[in-house]
């Protein structure tokens, strides 16, 4: 319910008891010598960190959470040279689990508040209806995977983390948090309002039982669903239905309207266009298939469940408006330039005052705030004299001032259609179909032409004069970077994105100090949109065979059928809301990106590349192959048009969805139903099966638990909800409607497995001690030889690599003398040598619902509900 109706099958297959969520995962480094991780006698060290990209990417200022993060690094490094390990768990959970847009509306109204101590959480709480969504919960099934049975060092101050560790049974020796001159100075605010919850807290819990929800949903919020799937006797629902017997789904819930809210994209004003609507609390009005933040969907539907926040309950938006206004410009009333954000999405009470008076629950999608960014990269390069400090754009103090956006994706499916070459039918049947069934309204509502895909968006980095961006006559400058987040955040020396991406911000800068302005545009687009356990198994796949030049794209098309699934057709609708007609210098090499801002429309005079001596040594290989294929492909292009598709769909792949929606006459489908008529789906359509493979979870081996089966090849196996890597299934779906990649290909695992074993402890045999994440995940076909000999599709959900991680800080910590070089743990030239794992969600539905506090229903009904209907 709380995800918008993702998933039907949460509620019409109570016997399924695998959930895969599409969320972002986890990663973890490890630090030290990992077989001492397990053993109680040696020192390990444990930080917990929670993304926050603007700060542990960009070095926002008015957070400590990179100064957190890289005293934890410090800390780590420390425990591993006395002989023991350390751990960074790194959690994707984006504005403690509020999303990134979210979270600069809140920045917006704490500067409009005065930034107070007693506004930080007050005004999160305003806005959000919660200032924390995290699922600190499940924090103790990686340290149970690992084996982890003592940590003598944490270093964090927070009492809900350190309560979720100590709860599972896991003692922890001494906490340590950021010393006071750690915290950068614009950061205490911050600092102070965090210390004064944790002693609030300490006061409150003191002789309280750990971990209760601070309210438990009523009973009539878990009626309407509890008749329909709560258990029975004989293995029943609760209305003697079996599990296996078919349950019918309307494609009219109450969470779509039969008369949507109407919109006409493109047009001439915002009144004329109509607000996109995808909040839950009124459906007449609903107009779009998902919900808002549909990254964080997931963990929104789980603080709806435990009852820490109303159902449906709107974001409050009075103080939260942008801090400096865009457009509108002539694309926004262009139906075919902007397709995938929506560019009156920043400012929706101004722009919709008569959807507003009419009771309508509008939501932005983008936000804009102030930035201010302290890079130790920016430092440097001061001190080298390869930037000058002018007082405006860069201060003495090295500090970058600039204007940040978060930008939710809000898909026109009939653009996003066009733009992809394709027709709306297979691209609807694809997103749901490669999805594993995700949203069946794509299929039953063709009606309903805009989609939220429950996806991670893009930051923009505006350095500058924003005014400056529609001008012709003034510099512009531009880097369009997509998330690598093992170089970007951690500085993996085999990666030149973080050299890249510092090299674009800095030539950003030079435009601004010209009377510009730069733009860093951040997509989401992890591992080329593969995802990181995808991209980590490349990595050990290409260790295996040399690391060559040869190997670099090869192994990746191998292993995941092919080496990029990112949407760079769908760029130039960020340049067209901030009203680029043109591109001075465009910071990348990359043909793709190049090609899809042309061919739009806009032109560029000059491109960039890394410089060869910004170029890390040990990422030549990546740099040369990343030059060979730039190469052959403008051999290959040369003459053709830009942009098409390298491979139509076969009409069989459009087939089986085009009679059921594809139009017909008078607005009806093609089969004679019209758009408004419900269309019926059952709960077991060629995506599962009525008889599933067993899975005993926790049961004493690998064999006996059995795998779980999220790929979409062969049905009859399938025992879990979702797909593997979701938080790229909407990427690897509109890859398959391209022709780009088969339907259902699994991943090729000769090559991938672990570089280092991990297990098995015996918390892997405990039901209840690892009940989100797969603990055999990470090396499934020695763990399931059996399953594997049937012609069951296995893929990892845990992927384990090598890390050598080159920090700037890092070094300034060596030349400080906080750190002390040893040439194995760290070497002469500050590389951090270490492991590095990617682990994707598996959540055990019975588990997660006891370790919530809640019923199976319950948890059920709100993953479904607050999701819009997903899954």
């Amino acid at each position: 319910e709380q995800t918008g109706g993702m998933y039907p099958e949460l509620i019409t297959r109570p016997d399924l008891k695998l959930f895969l969520p599409p969320i972002n995962g986890t990663t973890v480094y490890m630090i030290g010598d990992v077989a001492t991780i397990p053993d109680p006698s040696k020192p390990l060290c444990v930080r917990l960190h929670d993304e926050s990209g603007d700060s542990d990417i960009f070095g926002s200022d008015r957070s400590s959470c990179r100064a957190s993060l890289l005293f934890g690094i410090e800390r780590c490094i420390e425990a591993a040279q006395r002989g023991g390990a350390g751990l960074i768990i790194y959690t994707r959970q984006e504005g403690n689990a509020l999303g990134e847009v979210t979270k600069f509306m809140i920045y917006n109204a704490r500067r409009r508040m005065g930034d107070s101590v007693a506004a930080y959480f007050a005004e999160a709480d305003r806005v959000a209806g919660l200032s924390d969504q995290r699922l600190h919960e499940l924090t103790p099934d990686i340290l149970h995977w690992l084996g982890v049975t003592r940590i003598d060092e944490f270093v964090s101050e927070s009492e809900t983390k350190y309560d979720a560790i100590v709860s599972a049974g896991i003692p922890i020796g001494a906490r340590v948090g950021l010393p006071a001159d750690r915290v950068p100075p614009t950061a205490r605010v911050e600092s102070a309002a965090q210390e004064g919850q944790r002693l609030e807290k300490r006061r409150s819990t003191e002789g309280a039982e750990l971990l209760l929800p601070t309210r438990m949903p009523s009973n009539a919020a878990r009626l309407s669903v509890a008749s329909r799937c709560a258990p029975g006797k004989n293995g029943s629902t609760a209305d003697g239905a079996p599990h296996g017997r078919h349950i019918v789904l309307v494609s009219h819930p109450r969470l779509y309207s039969a008369e949507p809210l109407p919109l006409r994209w493109g047009a001439s004003t915002s009144e004329l266009r109509g607000p996109v609507v995808a909040t839950l609390t009124k459906p007449q009005f609903r107009n779009a298939i998902g919900v808002h933040s549909g990254a964080t969907a997931v963990h929104r539907a789980t603080a709806v469940a435990k009852g820490l926040l109303p159902a449906g309950r709107p974001l409050e938006l009075a103080s939260t408006q942008p801090m400096v206004r865009i457009g509108p410009h002539p694309a926004w009333m262009h139906p075919e330039r902007i397709v995938s954000i929506d560019p009156w999405g920043a400012n929706v009470l101004d722009a919709f005052p008569l959807a507003a008076e009419r009771g309508v629950d509008l939501q932005p999608s983008i936000a804009i705030a102030r930035a201010d960014l302290a890079i130790a990269e920016i430092r440097e390069a001061v001190s080298a004299g390869r930037l000058r400090v002018d007082g405006s754009v860069l201060t003495a103090d090295s500090v970058v001032h600039g204007v940040k956006c978060a930008i939710e994706p809000v898909w026109h499916l009939p653009g996003i259609a066009k733009r992809f070459g394709l027709t709306e039918v297979t691209l609807r049947q694809s997103l749901f179909e490669q999805t594993g069934g995700m949203y069946p309204e794509l299929i039953t509502r063709p009606d309903l032409k805009l989609f939220l895909p429950p996806i991670n968006g893009t930051t923009v980095y505006m350095i500058g004069d924003v005014a400056t961006i529609p001008d012709p006559s003034k510099p512009l400058c531009v880097r369009l970077h997509d998330e690598s987040g093992d170089s970007d955040i951690f500085g993996s020396d085999r990666s030149s994105c973080r050299a890249s991406l510092l090299f674009g911000i800095e030539r950003c800068i030079e435009a601004a100090q010209r009377g510009g302005a730069g733009l860093i545009i951040y997509t989401r687009q992890e591992g080329n949109a593969l995802g990181e356990v995808t991209k980590f198994m490349i990595y050990n796949a290409r260790r295996r065979m040399g690391d060559s030049v040869a190997a670099y794209f090869a192994e990746a098309d191998r292993v995941a059928g092919l080496s990029d699934q990112r949407l760079h057709e769908l760029t130039p609708d960020i340049l067209h809301w901030l009203g680029v007609t043109r591109i001075d210098e465009f910071v990348s090499e990359s043909e793709t990106k190049y090609d899809a801002i042309v061919s739009a429309g806009i032109p560029i005079g000059a491109r960039v590349g890394l410089p060869a001596d910004r170029v890390p040594p040990t990422a030549r290989v990546e740099s040369a192959a990343q030059e060979g294929q730039r190469l052959e492909k403008r051999r290959s292009t040369e003459g053709a048009e830009l942009l098409l598709p390298t491979r139509m769909p076969s009409n069989a792949a459009r087939l089986s969805v085009a009679s059921r929606c594809a139009p017909g006459k008078n607005g009806s489908t093609a089969d004679g139903a019209p758009h408004g008529r419900h269309i019926v789906l059952v709960s077991h359509p060629r995506l599962y099966s009525a008889e599933p493979l067993p899975l005993r979870w926790g049961a004493s081996t690998s064999e006996l638990r059995g795998p779980v089966v999220a790929t979409l090849t062969k049905p009859q196996f399938r025992n879990a909800i979702g797909v593997h890597s979701g938080a790229t299934a909407v990427h690897r779906a509109t890859a398959v409607a391209k022709g780009l990649l088969p339907a259902g290909r699994p991943l090729e695992l000769a090559s991938t497995q672990p570089m280092v074993r991990i297990g098995p402890h015996p918390a892997w045999m405990h039901p209840e001690r690892i009940v989100s994440i797969d603990p055999w995940g990470a090396n499934v076909l020695d763990a399931f030889p059996l399953a594997a000999e049937r012609g069951v599709d296995l893929q990892p959900s845990i992927a384990i690599a090598r890390a050598d991680l080159a920090i700037a800080e890092i070094r300034e910590a060596v030349s400080a003398g906080r750190l002390r070089v040893d040439g194995s743990v760290l070497t002469a030239d500050s590389v951090v040598h270490g492991v590095k794992c990617a682990i994707e969600p598996v959540w055990h539905l019975p588990g997660i619902a006891k370790r919530f506090g809640l019923t199976e229903v319950t948890l059920r009904q709100s993953l479904f509900e607050q999701t819009g209907g997903m899954y």
